[in-house]
């Protein structure tokens, strides 16, 4: 005998939509989606390697234009590769998160490196929009307390760690 009770019906109804929509935002990056993410964070991190820097910028999405001149990226980004050195490839941590919105899908995806002067951490969000993937943030900690002042936007900055 199943009894419904109104204030309960509706509180299910909106623990189900909720639990669907989460669900269905986290599927939102099929495999095809997943690759042109991969392959845009690949690019980064080879235009990285080779020192592209400009490229990088000319190539990023508008959040990340939004969020920093052209001169203040390069120059975190020649900061970073001073203070840390030569680095080995990056390994994917298990640090990802999906977000969806009417401009398309952002993923942020966790990054380590090991460089000749420490530890690298980081975090690439690349947007996916109109079936095109681009850059539109990078984050990293290098744990290294003279990389405190090298913030210069939410989606280039450096956090330290003591």
């Amino acid at each position: 005998m199943a009894v419904y009770l109104r204030g309960k019906t509706k509180m299910n109804r909106k623990l189900t939509l909720c639990i669907g929509l989460a669900l269905l935002t986290s599927g939102c990056l099929g495999s095809a989606d997943t690759k042109k993410a991969d392959d845009a964070t690949t690019q980064f991190y080879q235009q990285v390697a080779a020192k592209q820097y400009q490229a990088i910028y000319d190539g990023a999405a508008p959040e990340l234009k939004n969020s920093t001149s052209v001169a203040d990226f390069i120059a975190v980004m020649q900061r970073i590769d001073d203070n840390m050195g030569a680095c080995q490839p990056p390994v994917k941590r298990l640090d990802f998160h999906t977000k969806a919105n009417p401009d398309g899908f952002l993923r942020d995806q966790g990054y380590t490196q090991t460089c000749a002067n420490g530890k690298l951490t980081e975090t690439v969000t690349i947007v996916l929009r109109n079936g095109v993937a681009k850059l539109a943030g990078y984050q990293f900690n290098s744990g290294d307390a003279s990389d405190s002042s090298a913030s210069s936007s939410s989606s280039t900055s450096s956090n330290s760690s003591d």
